[in-house]
């Protein structure tokens, strides 16, 4: 899988987000890849209590090296560097019961890896995956990994976006985790304008010279036009029209029916909505998406599926979402300089 010729390996921070799910575990078996440190220099950002005790359960031949600054970790192969937080009280923990206790956790192993992030310690961060109610137990609003970047990089919430990446697959939403009314009232010209924006820059970012995006209609055949709705003339087709004056290569309106039947036409798809995007991603790679955080300053992206509580601890769980999220990031910096990254994304 990983085949990338650096001169310079990109630093990568990786969270094991909630702590009472698959994070921890996939963290360590993706990790337990060699071939992981000839393409980057990984470090875990958790809890060293509920990693040690993976490490027993699970058998791994692998060490533990607690850091407290970049310049104390080793990355070699069997020894794996962590900022440890001191957040899982073990007498407390449960597999597959977030509480409000992994909750906070997650969010403070998130802050942490940004912080790295925005003070130029690290390349790029990777949120392992997290569960929203624990989070959420623990008083904290929290609507996705998007959102919380964004807060935490001082951008605006409506000039970030979620893509879904699973090799030349990707699929971007206009709007995200919100009641499907509200998304309604949200899907217009100008949001949809900076998503398309967005996905432009992206598209460049992932190495794509002049990206092909294909916009998706909101209603049944795209309307028809309007026989159907009024979306796609008063909203979809103005943001178009005025992304193809500003010379990016953008097609639509189409009904998603046929569109994402259809994928690989197209460099990126745009989608109106939450399921709009993430029907047609997991039925072509379920276990196999990256979910890219665009329009940020920083390079952050998480692993395409939840924390999977059901099957948590019990050593079952598969790394390969995590290992194609390392191989992404490690693409996008062996592509794009951080100057250019930095300079991309400003506009966005």
């Amino acid at each position: 899988m990983f085949q990338i010729d650096h001169s310079l390996k990109p630093v990568l921070a990786i969270t094991i987000g909630d702590a009472s799910g698959i994070g921890p575990e996939i963290c360590l078996k993706a990790l337990q890849d060699e071939a992981v440190y000839r393409s980057c220099k990984p470090v875990l950002i958790g809890d060293l209590n509920i990693l040690s005790f993976y490490l027993e359960r699970l058998k791994l031949p692998l060490q533990l090296n607690p850091i407290t600054k970049i310049s104390n970790a080793k990355f070699t192969p069997g020894v794996i560097d962590l900022f440890h937080l001191d957040t899982i009280d073990m007498n407390r923990f449960q597999f597959g019961e977030g509480d409000s206790m992994t909750g906070k956790a997650m969010v403070d192993y998130t802050k942490l890896a940004v912080d790295l992030a925005v003070k130029g310690e690290v390349d790029a961060v990777i949120g392992g995956p997290h569960t929203k109610s624990a989070v959420e137990k623990a008083g904290l609003f929290f609507d996705g990994y998007p959102s919380l970047i964004a807060q935490l990089t001082n951008t605006k919430e409506e000039e970030t976006f979620l893509m879904l990446v699973s090799d030349h697959f990707r699929v971007v939403n206009v709007t995200l985790h919100v009641p499907m009314k509200r998304a309604l009232e949200l899907i217009k010209h100008p949001l949809i304008f900076k998503a398309i924006q967005a996905s432009h820059h992206a598209g460049k970012m992932l190495g794509i010279h002049d990206p092909k995006i294909a916009v998706a209609g909101l209603n049944p055949h795209a309307s028809e036009g309007g026989l159907y709705g009024v979306e796609e003339q008063c909203e979809i087709i103005p943001a178009i029209t005025q992304a193809k004056e500003a010379s990016m290569d953008v097609q639509g309106p189409f009904g998603s029916d046929i569109l994402f039947a259809e994928m690989g036409h197209y460099d990126i798809y745009l989608a109106m909505y939450h399921d709009q995007a993430h029907i047609p991603m997991k039925m072509k790679a379920f276990k196999q998406i990256s979910a890219l955080t665009i329009g940020t300053p920083v390079l952050f992206s998480s692993i395409g599926h939840g924390s999977a509580p059901d099957i948590a601890g019990k050593g079952i769980a598969d790394p390969s979402g995590l290992l194609k999220t390392i191989q992404l990031l490690c693409n996008v910096k062996s592509k794009k300089s951080d100057s250019y990254y930095k300079k991309t994304m400003k506009g966005v």
